[in-house]
């Protein structure tokens, strides 16, 4: 179940396709959900020049122990917790995208607390609703896929967000690798919203257990809060919404052993 909502709220966004600010709750000092995400923020998180936090850096402990070593590369594995909704507007229809899995590919965690260039996350068993309605016509497609939309390559940093009272937040900031554009969904010819629609900006994520910095062997991490995306173009009216969570493991020879985020 996701951390800041219950899979029944999920269910209401979805029967109402409409744009709805999150829920606010406290967290503690070093807590990943930010009590605020204002626009100003979101500016200061900007791409322009766009580094991990000097000294940040992923640990893990020993299998058979609780020694912390430096962290060396190693992939991560995501295992949905809720599914994605992205929803927007385009040509004043109201758009809802649902993904019911996702699957990072080549997703490393490198020493510097960032996730190296060339990561890209597949969506499948994604449907459309337009106005509420689900429109099989609209089915998004990747590669001759049905049902699947797969991000260009993106890259992640852990970043220090500074909140009201100079308390400050963990976050990861996920942005492409080149440009904008973190992805252009696929859609069929008969679809009356296009072929393509283009994603544009970046996002955030969170534990939103708050346990980034408990080595753990798995951390639920979700979307937020300081999401800046865009569909076709940046205006009010492409501005989009962004929702889902994922457990993220690591595999291959790191499966297994916990980890953590350490920002400096």
């Amino acid at each position: 179940m996701g951390c800041w909502m219950h899979r029944s709220s999920y269910q209401g966004l979805v029967n109402r396709n409409s744009r709805r600010e999150r829920p606010r709750m406290s967290r503690p000092r070093f807590a990943l959900l930010g009590i605020c995400a204002a626009a100003l923020g979101v500016l200061a998180f900007g791409t322009a020049g766009a580094q991990a936090e000097i000294g940040a850096q992923w640990l893990f402990a020993e299998r058979f122990g609780s020694n912390l070593v430096p962290f060396l590369p190693a992939f991560i594995r995501l295992e949905t917790d809720v599914p994605i909704f992205l929803h927007t507007e385009i040509l004043k229809i109201k758009v809802l995208f649902t993904c019911t899995t996702t699957t990072a590919e080549n997703a490393e965690l490198k020493a510097n607390g960032s996730i190296g260039e060339g990561a890209k996350i597949k969506y499948s068993g994604c449907t459309t609703q337009l106005n509420g309605v689900t429109a099989s016509e609209c089915e998004p497609k990747a590669g001759g896929e049905k049902g699947v939309i797969r991000t260009n390559g993106l890259h992640a940093l852990m970043r220090l967000h500074e909140l009201a009272g100079g308390v400050r937040d963990d976050l990861i900031l996920v942005l492409p690798d080149s440009g904008e554009l973190i992805t252009t969904i696929e859609l069929p010819a008969e679809c009356p919203i296009g072929t393509k629609v283009p994603i544009l900006g970046t996002f955030t994520l969170k534990d939103c257990e708050n346990l980034i910095l408990t080595h753990l062997v798995k951390h639920l991490l979700e979307i937020g809060p300081l999401d800046s995306l865009w569909s076709i173009s940046k205006t009010s009216e492409h501005a989009v919404g962004f929702l889902g969570s994922w457990w993220a493991k690591l595999i291959g020879a790191h499966e297994g052993l916990k980890w953590s985020g350490d920002p400096a």
